[in-house]
């Protein structure tokens, strides 16, 4: 979608308004922004009409001078924008001299659709043209259309020439008209009472919008109520922006947020008494309850499953390996792979002893729930016990203190402030414990996502100090990990400016916070601002101490298997130092298929 900021006559003939305008069009997203010019003395031959005068005095008290303009131009241009131009008479460009050429893009206002000798002079410059068509009756758009298709880059707005438009009277219908009547782009002018309909536009086909940007929409300019004030155009800029991501592919696929939902949400059998191998299930042995952690009774029926084959204790959700024979360890050759390249998996208290019994590797990264780490606070020994201490550890700290809050250890909320840090604490106190019982380094990693009110670079430093006061001085290194833009929090989408931007990459390498690089968030991250993930990766390598592995696909498809998304081959990632943690989404699902299927699946390439 290109947006385009018209600033018209809404500077009030003011430079400082103007780039007001400009750095708001630019911080809300717009693609261009554009002025219409007019020569200071001539364009009204009479004003005799109430209509005539106001206009004539209109543009007369708001003009711009031609230096002023560029100069304007080229900020337009240091924001990033594509700086645009309307004249209603050709000889008015003359006014710029040779420097014309500095606009990206001209318009012909829908007053002169018909003016072939300004179309034929404005195309002459070969840069993109826009064509207005409000006003005109279908036979002569049309007309217009033929005359003008050989032009290259030329665009066609659909516009209904009120000021204001009332709702109503959009014709919105009429986009579509006008795209098959040409292969060229085909876009809104929009002077809506109602920037919504803008959205409509989009629904319609179209690709390019231009809208007035005002500062007050109740001011007194002739303009003032036909244009969005800031907060309307931001709106409409995010939307608009966003309207392909929304529209997505025409498919339907599940995101990751959905199959969280699913499983919080929905229900599935758990055993209501110990079933015994050779028993079928039925209402006497089975109860259904939430979260959907197992099979449902459709899942049963359609895959035809008779008697369980391993024994189920009372309470525990109703899977797949209950009808399947006990899995084999990973082979020798695998685990000699895994510890050669350092490699990981996530294991949880609850599965840890089966995921280690399968899976005898060396390193293992635990994830902690908030409940668990309150048990280790209280104390060690319980936890302790359901871990193979031969082995090695990281662990990874929850991204809740409690059931209705994400963890912030500079929150300003001392409830907030107390919960989080008691979690930290814990998670060093665990890490020093596990050090000192199994001989080596435990590293500590955590999702960080809130930002405070004095910007970035004040929560990067004040989270900086507090990570090295809580765990570096004491012996353990916390490492805030890389995020998505997109977090599943709370079972919806959080859209997270923490560790996700470019402009962190910028202030991590100044303070040289080291961190945790999680490949599939950096892909995820990357992709939602459409920059190359392989050059972040560049840029934050250097500053990365621990490093989770997964592929990712899109902006929201995190953890998926090896080789369907972004990631390429692995292989460059896993010959690193240090330790790489297998993120595969649901890997430990079925004693750990997935992260089987990716060791395997990594071995035979890389082992």
């Amino acid at each position: 979608m290109k947006i385009i900021a018209e600033l018209g006559i809404n500077h009030r003939g003011s430079t400082d308004i103007a780039g007001q305008l400009i750095k708001i069009a630019a911080e809300a997203g717009a693609w261009g922004a554009k002025f219409q010019y007019r020569a200071k003395h001539g364009f009204y031959q009479a004003t005799n009409e109430i209509g005539d005068e106001i206009l004539s005095r209109e543009i007369d008290d708001n003009y711009i001078p031609p230096e002023r303009v560029l100069q304007l131009v080229d900020l337009i241009k240091q924001q990033g924008m594509a700086a645009g131009i309307s004249f209603f008479k050709s000889e008015d460009a003359a006014d710029f001299g040779d420097d014309i050429a500095r606009f990206d893009f001209f318009k012909v206002p829908s007053a002169e659709l018909l003016n072939e000798d300004l179309i034929s002079a404005m195309a002459g410059f070969k840069k993109p043209l826009i064509l207005s068509t409000g006003g005109h009756s279908e036979e002569d758009i049309f007309s217009a259309v033929e005359r003008t298709r050989s032009i290259p880059n030329v665009i066609y707005l659909h516009c209904i020439s009120n000021y204001p438009v009332l709702l109503g009277n959009q014709q919105m219908g009429f986009i579509r008209t006008l795209k098959e009547r040409t292969a060229s782009p085909v876009g809104y002018s929009s002077h809506d009472q109602d920037w919504e309909v803008c959205l409509v536009a989009a629904a319609n086909g179209a690709t390019v919008f231009e809208r007035h940007l005002t500062m007050d929409k109740l001011g007194k300019g002739i303009d003032d109520s036909s244009s969005s004030d800031p907060e309307e155009f931001r709106r409409m800029c995010r939307l608009l922006n966003a309207y392909e991501t929304v529209q997505g592919t025409g498919r339907r696929d599940v995101n990751q947020g959905e199959r969280i939902n699913m499983q919080n949400l929905g229900s599935s059998l758990y055993a209501s008494r110990d079933i015994a191998p050779g028993e079928t299930l039925d209402a006497r042995n089975t109860v259904i309850k939430a979260p959907r952690k197992g099979l449902t009774w459709a899942d049963v029926k359609q895959r035809g499953l008779k008697a369980v084959k391993r024994r189920i204790t009372e309470g525990s959700a109703i899977s797949d390996l209950h009808f399947s024979d006990p899995k084999p360890p990973l082979s020798e050759k695998l685990i000699r792979f895994c510890n050669e390249k350092q490699l990981s998996i996530p294991v949880r208290l609850h599965d840890a002893k089966t995921l280690q019994t399968r899976f005898p590797i060396e390193n293992y990264e635990l994830h902690l729930s908030y409940e668990e780490v309150a048990t280790f606070g209280g104390t060690m020994e319980e936890g302790l016990a359901r871990l193979d201490l031969s082995r090695h550890y990281s662990i990874h700290i929850p991204d809740y203190i409690d059931s209705k809050t994400l963890i912030d250890p500079l929150s300003g909320d001392e409830t907030t402030f107390a919960g989080s840090d008691r979690v930290i604490g814990t998670c060093v106190d665990l890490a020093l414990e596990l050090e000192a019982r199994t001989g080596a380094a435990v590293p500590v990693v955590g999702s960080f996502s809130r930002l405070l009110e004095e910007g970035k670079r004040e929560t990067y430093s004040r989270l900086q100090d507090y990570l090295d006061r809580t765990g570096r001085q004491r012996g353990i290194p916390v490492y805030p990990q890389w995020l998505p833009r997109i977090a599943w929090y709370f079972g919806g989408a959080d859209i997270l400016d923490m560790f996700c931007g470019a402009d962190d990459i910028e202030i991590l390498n100044d303070i040289g916070m080291e961190l945790c690089l999680d490949l599939s968030h950096l892909i995820l991250s990357a992709n939602y601002a459409k920059q190359d993930w392989h050059d972040w990766y560049d840029k934050l390598v250097p500053l990365a101490r621990h490093l989770h592995i997964a592929d990712a696909v899109g902006i929201d498809g995190e953890g998926i298997e090896f080789g369907k998304g972004d990631l390429g081959d692995p292989g460059a990632y896993i010959d690193g130092p240090g330790r790489k943690v297998l993120e595969v989404w649901q890997g430990h699902l079925s004693e750990g298929d997935g992260f089987e299927k990716a060791i395997l699946q990594l071995g035979e390439q890389h082992g």
